[in-house]
């Protein structure tokens, strides 16, 4: 494993460093992947910025993905994996929506932002299927380990 950087830039919320970088770590060593990945938690100027950059979208995301082995970048061996952004502002409001815990949520939405630089996509049902079923894993394996630590 080459390393995992989390940054949280968000002026207010805060995330649980240590969790996250557990989850990374899972997953890619469960995808044997011996590549660094960055995490950057935001608020959602800076994600509506950088969607609106990179995806023309003209409004914020919870998560976005810029993978450094894709395109015409793959030729080169980058020892990044790539990065994964993550807007702790809509993080929040969708836990509020789907009733689930703040850190449940953007632990949900680091999975997802990991398992797109892996590879994984949901353009298509199978393809969605097969992410949402990695997802559900890896956040499965995750409670299972930190409910193991609190005994």
């Amino acid at each position: 494993m080459k390393g995992i950087d989390i940054q949280n830039v968000h002026p207010k919320l805060k995330v649980k460093r240590k969790a996250i970088r557990l989850l990374v770590e899972k997953i890619l060593t469960s995808e044997k992947a011996d590549s660094s990945v960055d995490v950057i938690f935001v608020d959602d100027a800076k994600m509506k910025q950088l969607n609106r950059r990179f995806t023309r979208r003209e409004k914020t995301t919870d998560v976005l993905s810029f993978g450094m082995r894709e395109g015409q970048a793959c030729a080169i061996e980058y020892p990044s994996l790539g990065d994964v952004y993550v807007s702790l502002d809509q993080a929040k409001r969708q836990a509020e929506e789907y009733g689930v815990g703040f850190h449940k949520e953007v632990e949900h939405l680091v999975v997802h932002g990991v398992l797109h630089l892996l590879g994984y996509d949901h353009k298509g049902k199978k393809e969605e299927g097969i992410m949402r079923q990695k997802e559900q894993m890896y956040l499965q394996k995750m409670e299972k380990f930190l409910s193991k630590s609190r005994r």
